[in-house]
């Protein structure tokens, strides 16, 4: 027991670098997960815009045009001069700047000439398809106004025929939705190894040093409980760890915190939608992937501690390098499907890439039938680890005593 409480006492003393990546990873979680949440929504929106609208005219035709643009658009209230809007327009704060000249209405009903100016910047085409919503509209209306409706009723009627979301449906997904939840199991490997490597790391290579390792095999326990101490207390700080990595990307999950809306679209009907919850068959098998990424990375923990170039390095380095790279091969910060082909066949010996197939399979509906080999080329990895590393602490113990 003693060797239990020894081992959380070396903990304790790296408890800011576990810590400082437990905050990593839970920005990571926050800001991203919010990518891999699907848009439920069952009608169709047209996608808003900053723009400034300067009516010169005032009659009813450009009030019910201004009107129209702004039901889909922000119209910026506040009076601006020239220099202003080239201003805003460079900065894209408005993309488009539109003026309606004194006499458009009695013009355009009676002639059909539109001479309302939309200026905005060549490279940006969002303008060209403010200047189509402007004349759909403006063609729409006079064609009503010349059935005999007035002008209020004309633009009633254009804005009806008009409105996609009566003619446009959006077909639901039999898939359940991803929700936060998928992105933040998938973002998870990075937490357990910075968090494990930066807790367990220094410990077992601490009692891998020669005068502790002398005295501790000179001491009454026997090496079999020494041994199992050290497991002991490595497996409860890793399911710790993962306890609250996986209530917290559970959190996530069932929550809209961390969702994105997608830029230029209504915040009220872009809400995301969640129908995965916690203890459902998706969750199980999520938490069951990351129990087992979190076994493979105890082991390779073991072998680093017991490699004796490794041991003496610092676990920083570990947290960062492995960590990292890992993630970015094994396809946790860059999704699989935009992976190159010579990276994916590297990724294939690590196992944060077949803890990423597998979540993809989860979150695709797949069943345990198609996710065992994932789970089993995880633990190979890890069993490759542990063999190494007692090799290794084979050797470097047979070599002692030769010397």
């Amino acid at each position: 027991m003693s060797l239990y409480k020894t081992f959380f006492k070396i903990v304790k003393k790296n408890l800011t670098s576990i810590l400082v990546y437990t905050g990593i990873t839970v920005v990571i979680i926050v800001l991203l997960s919010g990518l891999y949440r699907k848009k439920q929504d069952e009608k169709a929106i047209l996608d808003s815009y900053n723009i400034y609208v300067e009516d010169l005219d005032q009659s009813e035709t450009s009030k019910a045009l201004v009107d129209y643009l702004g039901k889909i658009h922000k119209i910026s209230a506040e009076k601006m001069s020239e220099e202003v809007i080239r201003d805003n327009m460079y900065y894209e704060q408005i993309v488009c700047y539109i003026r309606i000249p004194q006499g458009f209405g009695e013009t355009f009903l009676s002639t059909g000439e539109n001479k309302v100016e939309n200026t905005y910047d060549d490279a940006m085409p969002v303008g060209v398809s403010v200047s189509m919503q402007m004349n759909n509209f403006l063609n729409s209306l006079r064609g009503y106004v010349s059935t005999g409706l007035s002008v209020a009723d004309a633009a009633k009627r254009s804005e009806e025929s008009l409105d996609i979301t009566k003619y446009v449906t959006i077909q639901k997904s039999e898939k359940p939705g991803n929700g936060g939840m998928k992105g933040a199991f998938n973002y998870m490997p990075f937490g357990i190894l910075a968090i494990l490597i930066s807790g367990i790391f220094p410990v077992v290579a601490k009692f891998n040093e020669g005068e502790k390792k002398n005295r501790m095999q000179v001491s009454s326990m026997t090496p079999g409980k020494r041994t199992l101490w050290v497991m002991l207390g490595a497996a409860t700080f890793a399911v710790a760890v993962l306890v609250v990595l996986i209530a917290f990307g559970s959190v996530m999950g069932t929550t809209d915190v961390g969702s994105t809306s997608i830029p230029g679209m209504n915040s009220e009907t872009g809400s995301a939608e969640n129908t995965i919850g916690v203890f459902s068959s998706v969750w199980w098998f999520s938490v069951l992937n990351a129990l087992v990424f979190t076994s493979v990375v105890a082991m390779m923990i073991s072998m680093f501690a017991n490699v004796p170039v490794f041991a003496k390095a610092p676990a920083g380095v570990f947290s960062n390098i492995i960590g990292l790279s890992f993630c970015f091969l094994g396809g946790t910060f860059v999704p699989l499907e935009v992976m190159g082909d010579t990276v994916k066949k590297i990724g294939q010996l690590l196992p944060n890439y077949w803890y990423s197939v597998a979540v993809e399979r989860i979150y695709n509906g797949k069943g345990m039938s198609d996710l065992w080999d994932c789970f089993v080329l995880q633990l190979v990895f890890g069993l490759a680890c542990l063999f190494i590393g007692l090799a290794a602490a084979r050797l470097s113990a047979e070599k002692k005593q030769l010397s």
